[in-house]
């Protein structure tokens, strides 16, 4: 598993992008509209970007590598979304 961790304005997102790229992975944000402009304004407009909808009803293709864009706004998302709860923390072990 790749996690990529370093501070806001590190290249984060277009690592991650490349990283789903060269994987013919599927990226799951919950910005659609705005990361598929990122990609674009990186040269990378071909990679597969999906959000919360595309996952719930089936419209992405799950044999294929999943990378998930600030897993933060996504979890939270997912929680408060299905369950009604207000993700406040969590915990992350990275590998050595």
């Amino acid at each position: 598993m790749k996690v990529i961790a370093r501070p806001v304005g590190t290249g984060k997102t277009k690592e991650l992008l490349m990283a789903a790229q060269a994987a013919d992975g599927i990226v799951l944000t919950s910005n659609k509209r705005g990361l598929q402009a990122k990609a674009q304004a990186y040269g990378i407009p071909e990679v597969t970007i999906v959000d919360w909808d595309d996952l719930i009803y089936g419209r992405m293709d799950t044999s294929k590598p999943l990378f998930v864009h600030k897993l933060d706004d996504v979890m939270k998302e997912y929680f408060y979304a299905d369950f009604g709860l207000n993700l406040e923390g969590y915990s992350i072990a990275m590998e050595v």
